[in-house]
């Protein structure tokens, strides 16, 4: 069932639809209650077991997206998810934009621009294969997005990248195999993922390199007309052709070495991906330029074990005369020569005798504690080793032998990329996550007490980007999470104010809010409120929110101040404009008061502005607007008085006159009776 256009489900009116994935339909809706737009998800309620089941699927990907939105700003964020009127439903941003379909529809695109959008999905990898979160009663480590593809990246109004249906492909992982899919999906499935149909962070890594492929190319590295012949291409162990020109060297090798035939030689993390990506950007060393890449291309094979063979395989162990029989025959050889094997005699394998059986059975399991003992001791040696590791880090971390907090990530990404858990990592994490979370801090304070010194956007990101790493190391820090919300709103606060952009202040004032329920002892999210409501010419509000932030300790500036002024006074000049338009007239007394609280107010915190800025020269200014207003209103009084004792004086003149009329009415009616 496709809900009709302008019908509502709940508090949610559909206004269009936007396509189709998997058993859902996609609306563009409007929230009646927040009027906020939407991409409203829909699957209709039924019994079949597909239906229940992409349901539950669609229920965990919500609340693992949502999770995820918590800590990456490329991913869309989740307002709700449940069941609503016959439908099961998610509520989710609504990204304007085009995805990279689209924008690929015209050819290849700019490298430096694919290898941005590539860094920016490896990102936002990183964040989620190491995302540690409860769901359902469940602790989970690390999610698999499962489905990248060009389909479900986003390039936003903006121009920032958004990911989209993060986790629904993994939960539905979780109940039925994924080797058969639907055609567009194929292309950007792992040789491994086609094998078993299981999903995992290398099948992430693979599908975002094919995409940054055919970002660069144009092409897709396998081409096919059939998914069929598609798939026996991707599992066949052979390498795809290396990237043509233009695309540079150095990005060829990076895109050899992630599609290898053999997964042990890809890139075994999104860090390490995201590293070589980052160089190659910059203009740094990339280190797969050292590495012979073309003698594992041309060693390299899988073995493939197609459906004929299996089918074959299985029917020619089960020709066997007995047990003893089926025992001897070889699968392999079956499979590749079925006939000889059967038109030879098979001799009858001998029983062995009990106590050579008791003997290989000690044997076995005497190798077995063996292999058991030998684990138990490199697990130690290694986990010494990782001891010893995090140790040395940790001391030139505290020791200030390493202090640039981009070198302290690189170290600590290294460090911790097998197990950044591990309990004998506990000293290192907590070091690393103190210096990313003091690096974000000096940004925040500089802006809160610092009138001398401006905080710009890129101070910002850099400090959402620390804070990312400081939440990695430990995902449920609220406050971190507060501060997170904090330097995304200063973003959209700084966007909105040079675009002008209504929308993007109102998603800073969003922003603000969020952080302040994680924060809400912090002064920052409701100073961050006051330079939002100035931004936006609403001047009671900004007074509300910096005193809202005072009594949270945070004492007022010189530049606060100048700036809380500047509001007031054009909203002084705009009254004591607009008096013109109503000279004479009742309202002209309301403007012009108006105007003289407002100077007033501006001209009281100027004067405490400690000569910030233009303040002395608006100080002169205010005190002459000031006297103009008073000046005014006194006028209007003095007309009103003058206007008053006229009225007075007539009223006089006007008695008199009827007290003559009547007396002399009064004296002709009594000539009249006489």
């Amino acid at each position: 069932m496709i809900a009709p256009a302008s019908r509502k489900l709940g508090k949610y009116e559909i206004r269009q639809k936007l396509g189709r994935g998997g058993m859902a339909d996609v609306y563009l809706a409007q929230d009646t209650e927040s009027g906020q737009t939407v991409a409203l998800k829909l699957i209709e309620h039924s019994d079949d077991a597909d239906t229940c089941a992409s349901i539950e699927a669609e229920m965990r990907g919500a609340t693992l997206q949502a999770r995820l939105a918590d800590v990456d700003k490329h991913v869309v964020r989740v307002f709700g998810a449940g069941d609503l009127e016959g439908f099961f439903h998610v509520a989710m941003e609504y990204v304007d934009g085009q995805d990279l379909a689209e924008l690929m529809r015209h050819g290849k695109l700019e490298v430096e621009f694919a290898v941005d959008v590539a860094l920016a999905v490896a990102q936002t990898l990183e964040n989620a294969h190491k995302l540690e979160a409860s769901v359902g009663g469940k602790w989970i480590r690390g999610i698999v997005h499962g489905d990248i593809k060009p389909k479900n990246i986003r390039i936003d109004s903006h121009g920032n990248v958004r990911v989209l249906d993060f986790g629904i492909a993994k939960a539905l992982s979780l109940s039925r195999k994924l080797t058969r899919n639907e055609f567009g999906s194929v292309p950007y499935a792992s040789p491994e993922r086609l094998e078993s149909g299981e999903v995992n962070p290398g099948s992430d890594l693979w599908s975002l390199s094919v995409m940054l492929y055919e970002m660069v190319t144009g092409l897709r590295p396998y081409e096919s007309e059939s998914t069929e012949r598609m798939e026996r291409m991707i599992r066949s162990g052979i390498a795809p052709p290396p990237a043509p020109d233009p695309c540079p060297e150095a990005l060829r090798r990076v895109l050899m070495k992630a599609l290898a035939p053999d997964p042990d030689l890809r890139y075994q993390s999104a860090t390490a991906l995201g590293l070589e990506l980052a160089a190659f950007r910059g203009g740094g060393k990339v280190e797969v330029l050292e590495e012979d890449l073309e003698a594992t291309r041309r060693t390299f094979r899988r073995p493939v074990v197609d459906d004929e063979t299996r089918r074959t395989t299985g029917e020619d162990t089960r020709k066997g005369s007995g047990d003893e029989t089926r025992r001897t025959v070889d699968p392999v050889a079956s499979a590749v020569a079925p006939a000889s094997a059967a038109s030879q005699p098979v001799k009858p394998v001998e029983k062995k005798p009990k106590g050579e059986l008791v003997f290989w059975v000690n044997r076995a399991i005497a190798g077995t504690v063996m292999a058991c003992l030998v684990y138990v001791a490199w697990a130690g040696v290694s986990d010494y080793r990782l001891y010893e590791r995090g140790e040395a880090f940790e001391h030139d971390v505290t020791s200030e032998q390493v202090t640039d907090p981009s070198q302290i990530w690189t170290r600590w990404a290294e460090l911790s990329k097998d197990n950044p858990s591990s309990f004998f990592l506990r000293g290192p994490r907590a070091a690393a996550r103190n210096k990313f979370i003091a690096a974000a801090d000096h940004i925040i304070d500089t802006y809160r007490n610092s009138d001398a010194q401006p905080v710009y956007e890129a101070s910002w990101q850099r400090a959402h980007t620390m804070l990312l790493h400081a939440l990695s190391t430990e995902p449920d820090d609220k406050v971190v999470h507060g501060k997170l919300r904090l330097c995304e709103g200063h973003v959209s606060r700084i966007e909105g104010a040079a675009h002008a952009s209504a929308a993007e202040l109102n998603d800073a004032l969003q922003e603000f809010q969020e952080a302040q329920q994680s924060m809400p002892q912090s002064p920052d999210p409701a100073l961050g409120l006051a330079h939002v409501y100035l931004s936006l010419h609403d001047v009671d509000k900004a007074a509300a929110a910096f005193e809202q932030a005072e009594t949270h300790g945070f004492q007022m500036g010189n530049r606060d101040r100048s700036q809380l002024a500047d509001a007031y006074r054009d909203r002084a000049n705009r009254a004591w404009k607009d008096s013109f338009s109503v000279r004479d007239l009742p309202q002209e007394k309301d403007q012009i008061q108006q105007a003289a609280d407002d100077y007033k107010r501006a001209l009281d915190l100027y004067q405490k502005s400690g000569g910030y800025g233009s303040a002395a020269s608006r100080i002169a200014e205010m005190q002459s607007s000031l006297e103009s207003a008073n000046t005014r209103l006194q006028q209007i009084e003095a007309g009103k008085d003058a206007g008053d004792q006229a009225a007075v004086k007539h009223n006089k003149v006007a008695g008199a006159i009827i007290g003559l009329i009547n007396a002399l009415r009064n004296k002709s009616t009594k000539k009249e009776e006489q």
